[in-house]
């Protein structure tokens, strides 16, 4: 508004400057030569100050003329889009109110606000995807996939409706008809990430390894997949085929699948435990020691060294350890390895090269419930019957950790269930981490407040102090030993 009385203003100066510097004095004469009415006129003196007056008067009112007739030309138009923005407003505030009330639960308020939503726009589709958003909010699947359902005859909303069925199938547990509807909609647009998602987590969640390795096969050619995911899934794809057709006595096919899942991830212990496991019954030990040694040497695992040794039963316990010596020689500082010698040792009846190993890991570290029960099995070889009893005792509350000798001993190892397999796609394919189907419990639970009645294997004091006491005597023995000083008595 200011900058329209500004130019006003200027106007006016202006207009008077020109009064002024015009003055009074100068005239302009205005005569016609026509001798023939009405073109005869007698001569007219106007001074130049009226002629600028009457011009201006004359350029005002036609700008206004014009403003006011261009005013009642637009004036319908102008009305009807008033009733238009009103009814617009009154429709966006019915979507509102039927977006909270399917987020509040309301189902009944929802369906009310979605048929003002259809009869103030004019639009079906519009209702039907408020209708449908609505009712997944609400939680009432079966209303979203009929909506969504008679949204598929629409050209403009079948996308919309394609993933909408697919979602809402899959999260009421309709595995097909979730597959069925994202299969269509990735088919008819490959660039559509959701699609390619859906369709991947219904075919895992459906046990469909074979069709699941084909879409995401067609999801890293659409990108939405990168290398390193890609090879992951696909190695436990793999594998989890295997693992299927050695159930079912095809041995071959299961090593060639195995194989293969080898080569989209060399770290994936399950697969090389399957592969070795094949080529070991026809046979081919040395084949199948190769390929664990160098599964090994890309990621040492427990479960790898079980079915190393599993390799060649029956063997003398020196034979056996130089067999450790060099499969674990490409890593033979990794955590695992030591662990690994510490066990052997404890097989020969040899506590003290055990806990040679085993005691600076223990001060290394938070002992975990595994390391506890190897420094218990240690103790009990050298009959410390009350220390092994505490290492006993701190395991039951330590952190767990898996030694993976639980799976299927005298087996293939990695006996999963096909809802294992299920877990392992997303958890390793995606993090890298292979986790145990049993689970793992990686914190330390709170020891119980001690009975020293009840308990009387229980040292005396705070948990601390009797934890720093347990290792010192711990370390004080095992400088005995190592010196031939004495053994340690113990009660």
């Amino acid at each position: 508004m200011m900058k329209y009385l500004v130019a006003f203003l200027v106007f006016i100066v202006l207009l008077a400057a020109m009064l002024l510097y015009v003055g009074d004095d100068a005239t302009l004469l205005l005569s016609s030569t026509s001798g023939k009415p009405p073109f005869a006129l007698p001569p007219m003196e106007l001074t130049w100050q009226a002629v600028i007056l009457f011009g201006t008067a004359f350029i005002v009112a036609t700008i206004t003329l014009w403003s006011v007739l261009l005013w009642i030309w637009r004036l319908p138009r102008r009305l009807k889009s008033g009733v238009g923005m009103r009814k617009r407003n009154r429709a966006i505030d019915a979507m509102e109110d039927a977006l909270i009330a399917g987020a509040e639960g309301d189902m009944d308020r929802a369906r009310k606000a979605s048929a003002r939503v259809r009869d103030l726009t004019g639009s079906t589709d519009l209702g039907r995807i408020i209708s449908a958003t609505a009712a997944e909010a609400c939680g009432d699947h079966e209303e979203a996939v009929a909506h969504y359902t008679a949204m598929m005859d629409s050209d403009k909303t079948r996308p919309t409706a394609q993933r909408g069925l697919a979602q809402s199938k899959l999260a009421t547990g309709d595995l097909p008809g979730a597959v069925e509807a994202a299969r269509d909609a990735f088919d008819q647009n490959p660039r559509a990430r959701w699609a390619f998602d859906t369709l991947f987590k219904a075919l895992v969640a459906d046990y469909r390894w074979t069709e699941a390795r084909d879409a995401l096969d067609k999801g890293r050619a659409a990108k939405h997949v990168d290398g390193s995911l890609y090879d992951r899934r696909k190695a436990v794809l793999l594998t989890a085929e295997a693992d299927y057709w050695l159930d079912n006595g095809q041995h071959d096919k299961a090593l060639q699948l195995a194989q293969a899942a080898l080569k989209h991830a060399a770290d994936f212990a399950p697969a090389a435990v399957i592969a070795a496991y094949e080529l070991a019954r026809a046979g081919g030990q040395k084949k199948a020691a190769s390929l664990l040694e160098r599964a090994w040497a890309s990621h040492p695992h427990p479960a790898l060294a079980i079915a190393y040794l599993d390799l060649y039963p029956g063997e003398s316990v020196e034979t056996q350890g130089g067999r450790i010596d060099r499969f674990i020689a490409p890593e033979p500082d990794h955590r695992e390895a030591r662990l690994l010698r510490v066990s052997h040792y404890l097989r020969a009846g040899d506590p003290v090269e055990a806990l040679s190993i085993l005691s600076p890991m223990l001060e290394e570290e938070t002992p975990t419930a595994r390391l506890c029960l190897l420094a218990a099995e240690a103790e009990r070889v050298l009959g410390n019957r009350v220390d092994a009893a505490l290492w006993t005792e701190r395991a039951a509350t330590a952190a767990h950790e898996r030694d993976w000798s639980d799976l299927d001993p005298d087996g293939p190892g990695f006996d999963y269930e096909p809802q294992d397999w299920r877990r392992l796609i997303f958890s390793f394919g995606d993090t890298g981490e292979l986790v145990h189907p049993r689970g793992d419990r990686s914190k330390a639970v709170r020891r119980p407040t001690p009975d020293p009645e009840r308990d009387p294997l229980r040292l005396a004091g705070p948990d601390e102090s009797a934890q720093d006491d347990e290792d010192d005597d711990l370390a004080r023995r095992f400088d005995d030993l190592l010196d031939g000083s004495g053994e340690t008595e113990r009660d």
